[in-house]
């Protein structure tokens, strides 16, 4: 697969990066609202299908290195857009029953291997699917 590589200035998920973007200070709250916002599929397959739209450079960005955690980054990149929650929370994820991880790391996947077919005219030899999801 093609990697394409951005300036990271121009990545549209910076602030998923910054540890002062948060709306909520309780850290517990905040690993609450992420597993709550990933229990909530329909509302989790929407900021994905966000991500995707609004944020095409930083996806072009991650979602083409092979060498990190896609699924992951979606996850994470999802909850940033939707609610400004940063990524350093993402430790909500393990809050999740195995049951809610799996779904959740299943809809990532889909978004995933539905981008990388919709972006498979970029590289020929994309692969037609990227395997079973890993976790968050």
């Amino acid at each position: 697969m093609r990697r394409i590589y951005h300036h990271c200035e121009t990545w549209e998920c910076l602030a998923m990066y910054r540890a002062d973007v948060t709306p909520i200070q309780d850290l517990d709250a905040m690993l609450r609202a992420y597993a709550a916002f990933l229990r909530d599929d329909r509302r989790f397959r929407r900021a994905l299908q966000r991500v995707v739209t609004e944020w095409p450079i930083s996806c072009e960005q991650f979602l083409l290195n092979e060498s990190i955690n896609r699924i992951a980054w979606l996850g994470q990149a999802a909850m940033c857009i939707e609610t400004g929650v940063p990524r350093k929370y993402r430790a909500g994820f393990m809050q999740l029953s195995e049951a809610e991880r799996t779904r959740a790391n299943a809809t990532a996947h889909e978004t995933l291997n539905t981008w990388l077919r919709d972006h498979a005219h970029k590289d020929s030899t994309l692969p037609e699917d990227v395997g079973a999801p890993r976790l968050f």
